[in-house]
C-alpha cells in the first residue's frame, strides 16, 4: 500500500501510519494526528472500503488497492498538505 499511495504527488506530503494492516495518513506528523484524509479499509470479500473518519463518510469502494488510492487523493481536504498540525508550529526537521 505504501508504494501506491507513494504514486501520487499529493499523498507524498502526508504522515503515514500503519496499524492492523491499514496505512492511515495524516497532515500532522504528530499527535494529535488528523482524521480528515481517506483511508482504505480492505475488505474480507475483496476490495477496499474507503472512510472519511473524522465525519464517518463512505468515500466509495474500490476493487483494487490502485483504484482505492485514486479515490483517496481525489478526496483530499482542500487545501491538504505537509505539517498542518490545528494551528502548531511546525515540527522542526
Amino acid at each position: 500500500m505504501p508504494r501506491t499511495a507513494y504514486a501520487h504527488p499529493a499523498l507524498r506530503e502526508l504522515f503515514p501510519m500503519v496499524g492492523h494492516g491499514v496505512l492511515y495518513l495524516s497532515r500532522c506528523a504528530r499527535y494529535p494526528w488528523t482524521h480528515d484524509v481517506p483511508t482504505a479499509f480492505p475488505q474480507v470479500a475483496g476490495g477496499y472500503r474507503v472512510r472519511r473518519e473524522s465525519d464517518r463518510t463512505l468515500v466509495g469502494v474500490a476493487g483494487t488497492v490502485e483504484a482505492a488510492y485514486e479515490l483517496i487523493a481525489a478526496n483530499l481536504p482542500e487545501g491538504c498538505g505537509r505539517d498542518e498540525c490545528r494551528g502548531r508550529p511546525a515540527a522542526e526537521g
